[in-house]
């Protein structure tokens, strides 16, 4: 019999896991993915692209449906986890459903944080970090339109470059006294300014 895996979370690290688990034990475990998205995994770091038009939404799917099938994994897209029992080796479902598990595999990603400002919750202010993201967005992007982005971060600028690109009027703004602060030093990130203003960006 096959051990009951249970992988919570269905982005890129819960594919990569999944590609790898296959190569080097095969047949050992039973491998069901959770994941909240209505959508089987995609590649994030192609949000931008996707954003800009320079790729359909096709071209970000990391695996096809019949990937996973062809490998014997279970997929359950728009499914949230409610809880999991270590001790009794379960996992909840928000629906209801129960698994119970040999393994767990805790593959879910992180949160995009918002501003501990007033008005934030407000409509139009929009995080990026999927493709329901995106999909807000570009019912947004019409020429002549104007967009603040918060934060001169990889995401912050590729969403900026991507609103500019449709025509959006964008204004990029950083806390810190450059950007990509983390990444780059000043005279670097003075390059990268002047590169994203030739694109429009503010």
């Amino acid at each position: 019999m096959s051990e009951p895996l249970v992988v919570v979370g269905n982005g890129m690290a819960a594919t990569r896991f999944v590609d790898e688990l296959t190569q080097r034990a095969l047949g050992r475990y039973s491998v069901i993915v959770i994941g909240a998205e209505p959508r089987l995994s995609y590649n994030r770091v192609l949000l931008s692209s996707l954003l800009a038009g320079d790729v359909g939404e096709s071209a970000i799917e990391l695996k096809p449906r019949g990937w996973w099938n062809r490998h014997g994994v279970t997929t359950l897209d728009g499914q949230a986890v409610a809880s999991f029992d270590r001790r009794r080796r379960v996992v909840a479902l928000a629906n209801g459903q129960r698994f119970t598990f040999s393994k767990l595999v805790l593959a879910t990603g992180s949160q995009p944080v918002r501003l501990p400002k007033p008005g934030m919750d407000l409509q139009n202010v929009l995080t990026f970090r999927d493709l329901a993201d995106v999909g807000a967005m570009r019912a947004l992007m019409r020429p002549g339109a104007a967009a603040a982005v918060i934060g001169g971060g990889l995401l912050g600028i590729e969403a900026a470059y991507g609103l500019a690109k449709a025509g959006v009027k964008v204004a990029l703004v950083h806390l810190m006294d450059r950007l990509m602060e983390r990444q780059l030093d000043h005279r670097a990130a003075l390059l990268l300014k002047r590169a994203i203003e030739a694109k429009g960006v503010e």
